[in-house]
């Protein structure tokens, strides 16, 4: 079924125009350079088990090989940076040139993967991809009656394929610490609440709606500060 799905994949890519936007090729020094500079999302294409092998640091891991791929990539932040790559340069460049259809507009293509990477000497880290979210899900009935419940909720729409939303648990953490009593801090699972998801027109992730007795009052999409955060839950206090 993978394998069906990425040729079919591979053959839309082809047959689709591309030219609409250019996908920058850039050898491993330079990749390194923007991870260094640029405010991008890393994307690693490959397989979970090639990725628990070694990825570079701070990575989302969204397999092209499979059938969720095209969901998971809509998730992401089409203003952002986009630096992706494989394990030889092909897959991202399959990858990359779909996602300008999707309408992302700045992306970087490690041209020769991760083979390049290894041959300058650049780290990789081991780590294994979270298969299953601990968050709950949610029916529509029990997320009213987690909002009627509190008067002011917070909620951190998040994946757990998605390394800017890891990289927001420790504000996330802070936020509801600081806010205890006042605030109402839930983090919800984006495939396993579809239906609350597409009920508040969460489109990325990260996202925060925060809620005020049960409406929805504020909302962002992708990463932010504590200090940002923390004025708009005082400003509905």
């Amino acid at each position: 079924m993978k394998t069906i799905f990425l040729s079919f994949l591979i053959s839309v890519v082809f047959l689709l125009n591309l030219s609409a936007q250019v996908v920058q090729n850039v050898n491993a020094l330079n990749f390194k350079e923007l991870i260094a500079t640029e405010n991008a999302i890393i994307l690693d294409v490959r397989t979970p088990q090639e990725y628990s092998r070694g990825n570079i640091q701070g990575s989302t891991l969204i397999n092209i090989a499979d059938p969720g791929f095209v969901s998971r990539i809509n998730m992401l932040q089409k203003d952002k940076t986009i630096l992706i790559y494989c394990l030889t340069g092909s897959r991202s460049s399959v990858a990359a040139n779909y996602m300008t259809r999707l309408g992302f507009k700045k992306i970087y293509n490690l041209q020769q993967g991760i083979m390049d990477w290894n041959r300058q000497g650049y780290p990789l880290i081991q780590s294994n991809q979270a298969v299953a979210s601990t968050s709950p899900a949610y029916t529509e009935q029990s997320f009213a009656k987690l909002l009627q419940a509190n008067k002011l909720v917070l909620v951190d729409f998040h994946a757990v394929w998605c390394a800017p939303c890891k990289a927001m648990n420790p504000v996330i953490d802070k936020v509801s610490a600081d806010f205890k009593g006042k605030a109402k801090v839930e983090k919800v699972d984006v495939e396993a609440n579809k239906i609350i998801t597409a009920a508040y027109q969460v489109q990325t992730v990260p996202g925060f709606v925060l809620f005020k007795e049960g409406k929805k009052v504020w909302s962002h999409s992708g990463t932010i500060s504590y200090n940002d955060l923390a004025v708009v839950i005082k400003k509905y206090l």
